[in-house]
C-alpha cells in the first residue's frame, strides 16, 4: 500500500514508522501475522485429535454438526454456514454419503430442493464431537469481554475484505 510521506514523495506502508517510533508498521503486521498462525494452529491441532478418531476432516465433521443442528438443511444453506460455495458443500457431501453419514432427501415438487439428514452413523459420529460452543476458540471468545470482541471481529472482516479485494483485483497471492 502506498501513502504520500511529508514531502509528497510516495513510500510504501511497510516502511512506514508507527507514530511513537517504537516499531514499524512491518513488525506490526508480522507479529500479528505470527498471532495468526499460531491460532490456526491451535485449532487445527485441536481437530486433528478428533479427526483421528473419525477419519474425517475438520469441514466434514463440521458440515455433521451443522446438519444436526438444522435437520432438513438445503445443501445451499449448509454452504452458507460453512462459507464455502455450494458446488465445495456438494463435493463434501458425496464423501458424507458414501461413508453413510448422511442421506440427502427430495419431498418437494420441485425434485431440485435437496434437504440434508443424518444418518444414525451420522447422529452417533456428532455425538463424539463437540458442538461449536464447546471447543477451546468459541470457549476462549464467549469470555472475551465485548469491546475486545467487537475489534477482533471487525479487524478480521477488515482483514477478510482486504484479502477479497487483492484477490479480485488480480494480485498474485504469496503462499503462507
Amino acid at each position: 500500500m502506498t501513502h504520500t510521506s511529508k514531502d509528497g514523495s510516495p513510500e510504501q506502508a511497510a516502511d512506514r514508522q508507527a507514530p511513537d517510533g517504537a516499531a514499524t508498521i512491518r513488525e506490526g503486521a508480522d507479529d500479528t501475522f505470527g498471532k495468526l498462525l499460531e491460532l490456526v494452529r491451535s485449532v487445527q491441532n485441536g481437530m486433528q485429535n478428533i479427526d483421528d478418531r473419525h477419519g474425517l476432516s475438520g469441514s466434514q465433521l463440521w458440515a455433521l454438526w451443522q446438519i444436526s443442528a438444522r435437520p432438513g438443511l438445503r445443501v445451499s444453506q449448509l454452504a452458507s454456514a460453512l462459507h464455502i460455495k455450494p458446488s465445495t458443500a456438494s463435493n463434501l457431501l458425496d464423501k458424507l454419503e458414501l461413508r453413510q453419514l448422511v442421506r440427502r432427501e427430495r419431498r418437494d415438487t420441485d425434485n431440485r430442493v435437496v434437504r440434508l439428514h443424518l444418518t444414525d452413523a451420522g447422529v452417533d459420529v456428532v455425538k463424539d464431537i463437540p458442538g461449536p460452543m464447546q471447543g477451546r476458540l468459541r470457549g476462549a471468545l464467549g469470555k472475551m469481554p465485548q469491546p475486545g470482541l467487537g475489534n477482533l471481529r471487525q479487524g478480521i472482516s477488515s482483514l477478510l475484505e482486504l484479502m477479497d479485494e487483492s484477490t479480485r483485483h488480480g494480485a498474485v497471492q504469496p503462499k503462507a
